[in-house]
């Protein structure tokens, strides 16, 4: 019954998400018909050619939307599994802050990862940074027994890598410092047909490996221990779980900049709506919650006339679920 149920929900978000994709294509300044939308769609030419330049657009934005919110929701869920703790995500521990280093060294500063192109280098750089930040929280967590200070040791990588960020500064001039701030705001637009074309399966290909990684992640939540004694090889586990949250995170973060609190608040929302402890079924509710969330902040962006950062939207949202939930886990103690 149980089963069913979370069944039921999953297939009624898909629906609703669906629904709300199309709506998003058409809703903005300019109001586009939905017949002319579906034409335009099909590859048929509209009556108004403006339109067409407009939808890309706008569905651009859209599918990056899907892709940041699910993408940022499984690497939530990942980390908090990983590190047993309901406020790990890729902002709270310091990660997303290891993303934008690496991104500020080649914008600020100038450098090119290893000589490639703009787009591969920021991304090449902030996978590093991401890497190098989760590596340390790996080492200093055998060493700490409360999750809490785990927290605090990520908050600190988080000053010490905004610290480097100012530092950087000095040797940008103000164009770049210009850009690099409103990168630092969030936001789903302006990310071109080019880009999706590689983001979307690299994040496709990244959520889809974790089915294969359902009995590990199930087995690291009831304990390392527990992990060891049904077989589960520890170190290749944690090595992969760190590849595709370290790989999703930057990815995101690198196009649509450090978004705040999908990665943390989207388990709890899912924990909350489902008893199911099998990531068999919260995984795929993490997807589908995480892109709604980020549809859904989206759309109110553009409902407003494009007047609030991404940011803003997301930390209205989710800081309230963040307070829950840590008051639920007061309660719990």
């Amino acid at each position: 019954m149980r089963r069913n149920r979370d069944i039921w929900l999953l297939s009624i978000l898909l629906i609703v998400l669906i629904v709300l994709s199309i709506w998003s294509v058409s809703v903005g300044d300019v109001s586009i018909p939905f017949n002319e939308l579906f034409t335009i769609l099909k590859g048929d030419l509209s009556a108004n050619e403006s339109w067409s330049y407009i939808v890309e657009g706008r569905l651009n934005r859209t599918i990056i939307a899907l892709l940041s919110g699910g993408a940022l929701s499984v690497t939530g869920l990942i980390l908090q599994v990983f590190f047993k703790n309901p406020l790990a995500g890729p902002g709270v521990l310091g990660i997303s802050s290891g993303v934008t280093l690496g991104v500020a060294i080649v914008v600020l500063g100038g450098f090119s990862m290893l000589g490639l192109g703009s787009n591969l280098s920021l991304v090449c750089s902030g996978l590093l940074g991401a890497l190098v930040i989760l590596s340390i929280l790996m080492v200093v967590s055998k060493f700490i027994k409360h999750s809490i200070t785990l927290l605090i040791v990520g908050l600190m990588l988080s000053y010490f890598s905004s610290a480097l960020v100012s530092a950087l500064y000095h040797w940008a001039d103000l164009e770049q410092s210009r850009q690099f701030i409103i990168w630092g705001l969030g936001s789903f637009d302006g990310i071109s047909s080019q880009n999706i074309s590689w983001i979307l399966p690299v994040v496709l290909f990244s959520i889809g490996s974790l089915t294969f990684l359902i009995r590990p992640l199930n087995g690291f939540a009831l304990g390392e221990d527990y992990a060891k004694s049904v077989g589960i090889n520890i170190k290749t586990t944690k090595a992969l779980l760190i590849l595709i949250s370290s790989l999703l995170t930057a990815v995101v973060t690198v196009y649509c900049g450090p978004v705040a609190f999908i990665g943390i608040a989207v388990p709890q929302i899912v924990r909350g709506v489902t008893q199911s402890k099998s990531h068999q079924i919260i995984l795929p509710l993490a997807v589908v919650f995480g892109a709604l969330f980020a549809l859904l902040a989206d759309l109110g962006i553009r409902l407003t006339g494009n007047v609030l950062p991404l940011n803003t939207v997301t930390s209205l949202i989710g800081s309230p679920i963040i307070v829950w939930t840590i008051i639920r886990m007061n309660k719990r103690s």
